[in-house]
């Protein structure tokens, strides 16, 4: 499904998802999946040393960084975080970073602007696709370190894959992307694919 073509990789017309809508689509998935979390959960381990806490952390610190850039901002590295970026009520923090990030997507051409970052100028847009795909794959983490796997819609891998063919050097990946994805199966679908490109297993 392309980003901004309207056609698949058939020429056929298809819906075309606007990186706002993607992310708050993202978004509300990711927040469903904190939102049914019980207290001890917040503790459990998702992988690389994280936890279901610092793996919030990480999603919200990151996802600040769509209000700050559109506000005309430089993007800095992300380096070292804390989870206490969450203070004592974690569910309302990211709720309030979501929130902030999906009304400052509604400016005027808030997509088409670019940030500075210390490797060169990066495209909101581009931003917002990187966020979209952590949303995705961090909501399916907690998932599966808490038992409830997450279901990820179909169009949005989609759409993620759309954006990492063509932006496989993006300043970004590296948040997101490991430095060998896995191989998928021959038959994979676009969610297994998806995955596979993050260093997932469905």
């Amino acid at each position: 499904m392309g980003i901004g073509d309207g056609t698949d990789g058939r020429g056929e017309n298809v819906e075309v998802i606007e990186p706002a809508e993607a992310y708050q689509r993202a978004a509300a998935l990711f927040g469903e999946t904190i939102s049914d979390l019980r207290d001890q959960e917040w503790d459990l381990p998702t992988g690389d040393e994280w936890t279901v806490v610092s793996t919030v952390a990480w999603v919200v610190v990151g996802d600040a960084h769509i209000t700050t850039s559109i506000a005309g901002e430089p993007l800095g590295e992300v380096g070292d975080f804390d989870a206490a970026v969450l203070g004592p009520a974690p569910i309302a923090s990211w709720r309030g970073t979501a929130m902030a990030a999906i009304t400052a997507l509604r400016e005027p051409d808030a997509v088409e602007r670019s940030v500075r970052h210390p490797d060169g100028r990066l495209r909101i847009a581009d931003l917002v696709a990187q966020r979209v795909s952590e949303n995705l794959v961090r909501a399916w983490d907690i998932g599966e370190a808490v038992g409830r796997p997450v279901e990820i819609p179909e169009d949005l891998a989609d759409w993620c894959l759309d954006f990492w063919a063509g932006h496989t050097d993006a300043v970004l990946a590296g948040g997101v992307l490991p430095d060998e994805p896995l191989r998928p199966a021959d038959d994979a679908g676009t969610v297994e694919r998806f995955l596979a490109l993050t260093g997932r297993r469905l």
